[in-house]
This record gives C-alpha cells, sequence and structure tokens, in this order.
C-alpha cells in the first residue's frame, strides 16, 4: 500500500508539472506576457490559494539568465527526460477501470514531447487557427489563476479518489499527498479527512467553495485554447473530468448498445434492476 500511495504521489507532482508549463505556455503565446512578467505572475500566484512549492519553483526557473542575459529558459528544448511520473498511476488506474484523464494526459503529454522531430515536421504540414484569442490582459491573466486553481484542485480529487479505488488508507494517502507549503495539497487532505471512504473531495462544502466561483474561468481558457490552436490537454483533462462526473447521464448507453450488436455483450436496463443482463439484435 505505501508503494501504491507513492506512485499517487509521484502522479501529483507529475499532473502538477504539466499544468505549470501549460499556464506558462498561455501566458506566453495565447496572452503574450513578457518574460519577466510571467516570472511576477508565478510569483503573485505563490502567494495565495495557489501556494504550492512548484508554483514558486516555476517562478524561480522563469527569473535564471543564461550568460548572454537571455532566458535560460527558452534555450531548454522541449523534450521531456527522466522517468515518466504519471506512467506508473496511469497503470494503476487503467488496471482498476478507474477514470485518471488528468494522470493519463500528463503521461502522453511526456511521450509527445519525445516526438520533437516529427512535431517539427508536422508543423510544415498541418495547421492552426489563423488568429489568436483576444482581450484585457489583466482579464485573461485571473482568469488563467482560476482555471490553474480549478485544475490542480481536481488533480487532488482524481489522486485520492484513486487511492480509495486501490483501498489505500485515509492516513497513508493524506501523508503521501500533503506537501509542505502547498496550500491546495493540505485543504485537499483536510477535505479527504472529512470525506466517506469513496467519498470525491469535490463534494466537500469547503472544497466546493473554492472550485465554484472558477469553473466558468476554467472553462473560457479551454474554449480559448481550443479557438486558437493552443495545446493545453491538461486542464481541458480536467473540465473532462469535472464534466462527466457531475453528469447524471453519460452516452455510454450508445457504447453498450453498439458493442452488444457487434459482440453480444449483453446490456442492463434503467427499468429494470442492476445486474440482469438482455441482449438485442439492433437490426
Amino acid at each position: 500500500m505505501i508503494e501504491t500511495c507513492s506512485i499517487v504521489a509521484q502522479a501529483v507532482e507529475g499532473v502538477k508539472l504539466e499544468l505549470m508549463a501549460e499556464a506558462y505556455s498561455a501566458l506566453k503565446s495565447s496572452i503574450k506576457v513578457s518574460h519577466d512578467e510571467m516570472r511576477m505572475v508565478f510569483a503573485e500566484w505563490n502567494r495565495g490559494d495557489l501556494a504550492d512549492p512548484v508554483v514558486a519553483a516555476a517562478a524561480d526557473v522563469l527569473g535564471l539568465r543564461d550568460e548572454d542575459g537571455d532566458p535560460l529558459l527558452e534555450k531548454v528544448l522541449d523534450v521531456s527526460r527522466g522517468p515518466v511520473l504519471c506512467r506508473g498511476a496511469a497503470t494503476l488506474a487503467h488496471e482498476l477501470s478507474f477514470p485518471a484523464p488528468l494522470v493519463s494526459q500528463a503521461a502522453f503529454c511526456a511521450y509527445l514531447s519525445g516526438m520533437k522531430d516529427e512535431r517539427v515536421d508536422a508543423s510544415a504540414v498541418l495547421s492552426g487557427p489563423k488568429s489568436a484569442p483576444s482581450g484585457e490582459k489583466h482579464t485573461m491573466i485571473e482568469e488563467l489563476r482560476k482555471a490553474l486553481l480549478a485544475s490542480l484542485i481536481i488533480c487532488y480529487a482524481e489522486a485520492y479518489s484513486l487511492l480509495a479505488a486501490a483501498k489505500a488508507g485515509k492516513e497513508e494517502a493524506r501523508s503521501s499527498l500533503d506537501e509542505e507549503g502547498s496550500f491546495i495539497a493540505a485543504a485537499a487532505a483536510g477535505a479527504r479527512g472529512r470525506c466517506r471512504a469513496h467519498e470525491s473531495i469535490l463534494l466537500d462544502a469547503s472544497v466546493k467553495s473554492k472550485m465554484d466561483p472558477c469553473l466558468a474561468s476554467l472553462r473560457r481558457v479551454c474554449s480559448r485554447a481550443a479557438e486558437g490552436g493552443f495545446h493545453m490537454p491538461g486542464f481541458l483533462a480536467a473540465l473532462s473530468f469535472y464534466e462527466g462526473f457531475r453528469s447524471t447521464w453519460l452516452p455510454a448507453n450508445m457504447v453498450v448498445a453498439l458493442r452488444d450488436g457487434r459482440e453480444g455483450t449483453g446490456y442492463e436496463r434503467i427499468d429494470r434492476p442492476r445486474g440482469e443482463s438482455f441482449h438485442s439484435d439492433w437490426k
């Protein structure tokens, strides 16, 4: 069980790194914030609800200059190195048939970064939108902050639910995911302590009060990313998890019916007791 907690904690770190990278990308490419302004933005975020060692590290990274005075970050090759932090948790989620889109997406982003030569070739052939999203810079930065906060909360919700699915104990889970100096981790750990065994921290009143004011911003940031052709799969995965989790109905009934028609896998009915299996010809 300790190994499972370690795997999930490592994945949370990987997701946070991916979300920081996507926030940096949005500031740089979409909102058109200067390098020094980006450093100040991350430093300011680290003094509020987003206080987290990874946010602080992002400000530090943006502040380092090369010998010629240029930002060193802009000279770093965009290819992930070392072990993929989310791979173990993504594998665990698949083994448990548990939905973990943030963890899985962060792992795939690392793999995609490794396709540098293929991406360079593709960029010469595949086109994107001609116009970038526009708006008042301060407003867009604040919306990005809220979207990042919501995504990080959803990241911890996903992690705690994955641990619950793996039958990790509450205390083990809290100790593995609670980072010193991380406001969000501490809030998530507190919420996990108040929740029932398999209840998501998203249902906790204190977490919901933090999430609700951020959701419209998360949707707008994801919409602008799609319209502008900006690569922000972590934010999109967070929104996808939230929208799916809050839905009383999902179109999986179509998948089930198609599989029954093609493979004879059977289906349950909404007007019959759970567990009964039916089969139809579907022609």
